[in-house]
C-alpha cells in the first residue's frame, strides 16, 4: 500500500465507512465472501457528476465483461440524476446482464417479482429534487454572506491571506502584495502589460497559481511564467482598493461544475470590508488607462492609442506601419469588412495628425489656465467641494447599508416560505413591501451619485491643476494627462477632426 493509499484511508468520510459496513454485512449475509468483490469510492464527488473518478474505473471494468453485480447502499449512492440512474437501471445494465442491487430500497434488477422496482424511477426523481433543493439553499446562504461582506471562495485573492481568526475576512500576505504594488506602479510608468509579464518572468517570481500552492499551482511546468491576462485581471481588480467583489461566476445548472461570468450588475460589491492594497486614486487612475490602452497588448503606444474613432459606424481607428517611415490611421470596421464596402479607409498620415492635436491641445490648456485663477479656486473650492462630496457619499454608503438589511430580509422571508413558516400570500405581501421600499433607496442612491458626478463636472480646481501638470510632465508621461484631458476623437471621411474634451470649463 502506497502512503496516498494509506492516507486516502485514514481520511475519508465517516458515510464512506458506514456504506462499506452496511454492504460488507449484506454480502456475507447472503452466502458470498466477498473475494472476488472489490469497492468503487467517489469520495467528496457530487453524485449529480457521473464523470467521477470511481464511476468511469467501474463503467471500465463493465466494458470489459468483468463485473456481473452492482451493489450500493441505496440509490442515491448510485447518482443523484433522475435521468441517468433511470438509464442505467432499465437500459444499460440489463443490456450488459449486469443484477444491479440497492439494498435500503430492496431493489433487485434480476427479481422480476420484487415490486420495490417500480418505485426506482419515483425514488431516482426524489434524490435528483433535494439536490436541487439543497443546491438552492446553499446558493442562498452564501449570497448572504457575500451580500454581508464576507469571503467566500476556497482560495484567497492573490496580495490576501485568510484570517486565522475568521476564515470569511482576509487580511494582507505582505510578500504577495509588494508584487501587486509594483504592478499597479509599473503601469502607470507606461509600462506595458507584456512588460511587466515579462519583468516579473525573468526574475523568476512565482505566479499566483504557484506562490499559493493550489492543485493547479503544483501541476504548471513554468513556475515563473506570467501571462497576461493574470497582470490584467490583478490591474483590473476592485478587491485591491478593499472593496468585496463576489458572484463574479456562477454554475448553470446544479448538475454542470462550469463556471460562467456573470454581467457586471449581477456582482455582489461591498465596499471597505478590508485593508486595501492598492490606493484608490491609483486605482482608478489606472482604469482609465486601462480603458483607453483596450486591445493594446504591444510596446508600442502611441500618445492617442484607444482615443480614436470614426465619425461614420463609431468603432475605433487603430494606428499601424505601413512602412518602417509612415505611420498610418485606420477604421478597422472597415479594415475587416472591406470586401462588403463597410465604412472607408479613415487614412491620415498619423505623426501630422498628432502634432496638430497636441497644438490644439496645448493651445486650450493655456486659455484655461490664463482663465481660472488658479491660487483662489483653492480657497474659495476646496474645503466647499470636498465638505459637499463627504456629505453625499455618507448619505449613499447610509442606503447602501439599508439595501443590505432590505436583502437580508428578503432572503429570510424565502426561506421561512420555503420551510412552510410563512404563508405563500404573506409571503408574497412582504416581499412586495420590501422591494418598494429597496426601489426607493435605489433612486436616492441614483440622485445623489448624479449630484456627485456633477460637482466632480464643476470642480475647475482639477481642472487647473490637470492643465498645470500637461506643461509640468515629462514627455514619456503625457499619454496618462492626455487620457485625463481628451474624452474622444473622431475622424471623419473627409479627415475633418472632432475633439472632445473630458474637462470642462464653468464661469
Amino acid at each position: 500500500m502506497s502512503l496516498a493509499d494509506e492516507y486516502n484511508q485514514i481520511d475519508e468520510s465517516e458515510s464512506v465507512s458506514n456504506q462499506r459496513k452496511i454492504l460488507n454485512d449484506f454480502i456475507n449475509k447472503n452466502g458470498n465472501n466477498g473475494v472476488d468483490s472489490r469497492e468503487f469510492i467517489d469520495d467528496g464527488c457530487s453524485g449529480t457528476n457521473f464523470n467521477r473518478p470511481g464511476w468511469l474505473d467501474l463503467m471500465n471494468k463493465v466494458e470489459n465483461g468483468k463485473i456481473k453485480v452492482i451493489i450500493t447502499k441505496n440509490l442515491s449512492r448510485l447518482g443523484r440524476s433522475n435521468f441517468e440512474c433511470s438509464y442505467y437501471i432499465d437500459y444499460f445494465f440489463p443490456n450488459k446482464n449486469i443484477r444491479y442491487i440497492a439494498i435500503q430500497e430492496q431493489i433487485d434488477t434480476f427479481n422480476n417479482e420484487n415490486s420495490n422496482n417500480e418505485y426506482a424511477a419515483l425514488n431516482n426523481f426524489i434524490n435528483e429534487k433535494y439536490s436541487r433543493d439543497l443546491s438552492k439553499n446553499i446558493k442562498k446562504v452564501y449570497k448572504i454572506k457575500q451580500y454581508a461582506g464576507e469571503y467566500m471562495s476556497s482560495q484567497p485573492l492573490y496580495g490576501y491571506k485568510k484570517d486565522p481568526n475568521n476564515k470569511h475576512k482576509l487580511i494582507v500576505d505582505e510578500c504577495a502584495a509588494q508584487v501587486v504594488r509594483r504592478i499597479f506602479k509599473m503601469y502607470l510608468q507606461n509600462h506595458s502589460q507584456n512588460q511587466i509579464r515579462s519583468t516579473l518572468s525573468k526574475e523568476k517570481i512565482p505566479i499566483p497559481e504557484v506562490y499559493k500552492k493550489t492543485k493547479r499551482g503544483l501541476k504548471v511546468k513554468f513556475p515563473y511564467e506570467w501571462n497576461y491576462r493574470t497582470i490584467r485581471n490583478i490591474l483590473r481588480n476592485e478587491m485591491y482598493i478593499g472593496n468585496m467583489v463576489q458572484n463574479v461566476f456562477t454554475k448553470k445548472s446544479f448538475r454542470d461544475k462550469k463556471l460562467t461570468k456573470n454581467k457586471k450588475n449581477d456582482w455582489i460589491i461591498v465596499e471597505n470590508t478590508h485593508e486595501p492594497i492598492v490606493d484608490k486614486s491609483i486605482f482608478y487612475q489606472t482604469q482609465e488607462i486601462l480603458n483607453a490602452n483596450y486591445r493594446h497588448h504591444s510596446k508600442l503606444m502611441y500618445n492617442f492609442s484607444g482615443l480614436l474613432y470614426c465619425s461614420e459606424c463609431g468603432h475605433k481607428i487603430g494606428i499601424g506601419n505601413k512602412n518602417s517611415k509612415y505611420i498610418y490611421t485606420y477604421c478597422n470596421y472597415y479594415r475587416k469588412n472591406s470586401i462588403y464596402n463597410k465604412c472607408t479607409p479613415h487614412s491620415i498620415n498619423y505623426n501630422l495628425l498628432e502634432n496638430k492635436l497636441l497644438e490644439i491641445i496645448k493651445n486650450m490648456c493655456k486659455k484655461t489656465i490664463n482663465f481660472l485663477d488658479y491660487k483662489s479656486l483653492i480657497n474659495e473650492n476646496k474645503s466647499k467641494l470636498n465638505l459637499c462630496n463627504n456629505s453625499i457619499k455618507a448619505k449613499i454608503y447610509k442606503l447602501k447599508i439599508q439595501i443590505k438589511e432590505i436583502d437580508l430580509k428578503l432572503e429570510k422571508a424565502y426561506m421561512d416560505r420555503l420551510n412552510d413558516i410563512i404563508t405563500k400570500e404573506v409571503y408574497k405581501k412582504i416581499s412586495a413591501k420590501l422591494e418598494l421600499d429597496k426601489q426607493i433607496l435605489i433612486k436616492e442612491i441614483e440622485i445623489l451619485e448624479k449630484n456627485r458626478l456633477n460637482n466632480a463636472n464643476l470642480n475647475k480646481l482639477d481642472v487647473t491643476k490637470i492643465v498645470s501638470e500637461y506643461f509640468k510632465d515629462r514627455e514619456d508621461k503625457k499619454r496618462n494627462l492626455l487620457i485625463k484631458i481628451i474624452d474622444k476623437i473622431e475622424i471623419h471621411q473627409d479627415k475633418t477632426i472632432d475633439l472632445y474634451f473630458k474637462l470642462k470649463q464653468n464661469s
